[in-house]
C-alpha cells in the first residue's frame, strides 16, 4: 500500500502490494482509492493524470456531483456509478456495510462491472470521503482477487475514524447472509467472467512475486557477489559510456528499471546523467538508496511505471528483462515505448540462449538478440544497434554470449 502525494485530495492511496493469501500480491496503481477530487489543485489533477488511470470511478449521488464537480467528468475514463439513492431509506449502522451491501445490490453491481471491463491502466475508485462506498467496493474487489478479510480491514483502518472491525463484521454479514463474497456477487448477476476480469486486473504475474521474494532474500549477498561487475568489465563500460553521450546530447531523465543495488545507475550518474533507478524488491532498493545517497531510487514495476506519457529521455534495463516471461515481455517493451519521448532510447542487455535457469528460487531466461529486436519493432522501435559479446570475455558474469540492444522511439520529421 502506498500514500499517494495528490496535492488537494483527501485519503488517497494505492493498494498494490497487499498480498494474497496465496503468496502473490496486488499489481501496483491497478486498484486506487480516494476522496472526491474537486479541491484538487493543478498539480494534484497532473499527478492523477500521471498515475497511468484508465479509469476514474465516481461512486457519488448526483446531488455529490453537482455540488461538487469532478475535475475529470470530461473524461473518456470517468464513470458515475452511484452507489446509494439520493435519500437513504434504511438505517445505516456504525459497525457493519451490510445493510449498505442488502439495499443496494444493482448499483454495488454496476460499479463493480465498472472495475472488470475498464480499459488497461489503474481504476481509482472514489466517494465523498474514499470510506464508506469506496471502502465497500474495493473491499469486494481486493476479496475477489485473494487478499484475506484481516488485510483488506487493516488498509480500510488506514482511512480516519475507520475501525478494522466494521470491515470485518461486513464480512461476517456477507458469510451469515450469503454465503461469502462469491455468493453474494453471483446474487447481484456479477458472473464468473466478470470476477475473473477482476482478478486478472488485480493480482500481479506470478513470475513478479517470485522475483521480487528471490531478491528480497539475496540482497544481502548481492553486493558482495555482484558489486563490482563493472569495474571488472570493460566492453559494458564502453557501451554505457556511448550510451551517456547520446542522452547526454539530447538531456533528459533516465530511469533504469530493475536496476539492484545501483551500481550501474551509480556509474551512469557519474557520467552526467540524469537518472533514476527502480527496483521490484524492497531490500535491494534499500542497499541502493544506502550506497548512493544522492540518486533516487524507487520500488516499482517496470509492467507500469508510475511517470507520465513521453517524459523520458531513456529507459535502461541492464539485466533484468531476464526474469520477464515471453508472453510479457511485448507489455513491458509498449509500456517503456509510453513513457519514452519522440527520439527516447531504450537499452537492454541480457545473456544469449534458450534454456531457461532456476537459481535461488529465481527463472533467468536466455534469449536470442533476433527475437528481442522484433519485439522491440513490434513495439514501435527503430533498432539502432545490436551487439553480442563473445562469452569468453574477462569478467564476464557469466559464461554466455551477452546481447545488448540499442533502440530508440521514432523522432518526427522537421517541420512535422
Amino acid at each position: 500500500m502506498v500514500t499517494l502525494d495528490w496535492p488537494g485530495c483527501h485519503n488517497a492511496r494505492d493498494v498494490g502490494g497487499l498480498p494474497t493469501v496465496d503468496g502473490s500480491a496486488i499489481r501496483p496503481r491497478a486498484l486506487l482509492r480516494s476522496g472526491h477530487h474537486t479541491e484538487l489543485t493543478a498539480a494534484g489533477i497532473a499527478a492523477v493524470r500521471a498515475a497511468g488511470i484508465s479509469r476514474v470511478l465516481d461512486l457519488r449521488r448526483d446531488v455529490e456531483r453537482d455540488a461538487y464537480p469532478s475535475p475529470f467528468a470530461g473524461d473518456p475514463g470517468y464513470v458515475s456509478a452511484p452507489v446509494l439513492l439520493d435519500v437513504v431509506t434504511y438505517e445505516y449502522p456504525d459497525d457493519s456495510y451490510g445493510p449498505l451491501l442488502d439495499h443496494n445490490q444493482q448499483r454495488i453491481a454496476a460499479a463493480f462491472r465498472a472495475i472488470a471491463g475498464a480499459p488497461p491502466g489503474g481504476v481509482l475508485v472514489h466517494c465523498r470521503g474514499g470510506r464508506d462506498r469506496t471502502g465497500v467496493l474495493v473491499a469486494l474487489a481486493l476479496s475477489v482477487a485473494g487478499v484475506a478479510p484481516d488485510v483488506i480491514a487493516g488498509d480500510y483502518a488506514l482511512t480516519e475514524g475507520s475501525p478494522a472491525a466494521v470491515m470485518l463484521n461486513t464480512f461476517e454479514h456477507l458469510e451469515q447472509a450469503y454465503g461469502g463474497v462469491t455468493a453474494y456477487l453471483s446474487l447481484i448477476g456479477i458472473t464468473e467472467a466478470e470476477r475473473a476480469a477482476v482478478r486478472e486486473r488485480l493480482r500481479e504475474p506470478a513470475y513478479l512475486t517470485e522475483t521480487r521474494d528471490g531478491y528480497n532474500r539475496f540482497a544481502a549477498e548481492y553486493a558482495g557477489l555482484f558489486g563490482d561487475v563493472l569495474a571488472r568489465n570493460v566492453w559494458e563500460r564502453a557501451l554505457l559510456g556511448g550510451f551517456a553521450e547520446l542522452v547526454r546530447a539530447e538531456p533528459g531523465p533516465v530511469l533504469e528499471v530493475g536496476c539492484g543495488i545501483g551500481t550501474v545507475t551509480a556509474y551512469l550518474h557519474g557520467l552526467g546523467v540524469d537518472i533514476a533507478g527502480l527496483d521490484l524488491a524492497p531490500e535491494m532498493v534499500a542497499a541502493a538508496r544506502r550506497d548512493h545517497p544522492s540518486i533516487t531510487f524507487d520500488v516499482g514495476t517496470m509492467t507500469a511505471l508510475a511517470r507520465p506519457e513521453g517524459t523520458l529521455a531513456a529507459v535502461l534495463a541492464w539485466y533484468s528483462i531476464i526474469h520477464v516471461p515471453d508472453d510479457e515481455l511485448p507489455v513491458v517493451l509498449t509500456e517503456f515505448r509510453r513513457v519514452l519521448r519522440p527520439g527516447g532510447y531504450v537499452f537492454l542487455a541480457f545473456q544469449v540462449g534458450d534454456e531457461a535457469r532456476h537459481v535461488r528460487d529465481i527463472t533467468f531466461l536466455r534469449r536470442r538478440p533476433e527475437q528481442v529486436a522484433g519485439m522491440l519493432r513490434e513495439a514501435g522501435f527503430d533498432l539502432c544497434l545490436r551487439s553480442v559479446r563473445a562469452p569468453d570475455q574477462e569478467g564476464a558474469a557469466e559464461q554466455l554470449p551477452q546481447a545488448y540492444l540499442l533502440a530508440r522511439t521514432p523522432k518526427p520529421a522537421p517541420g512535422a
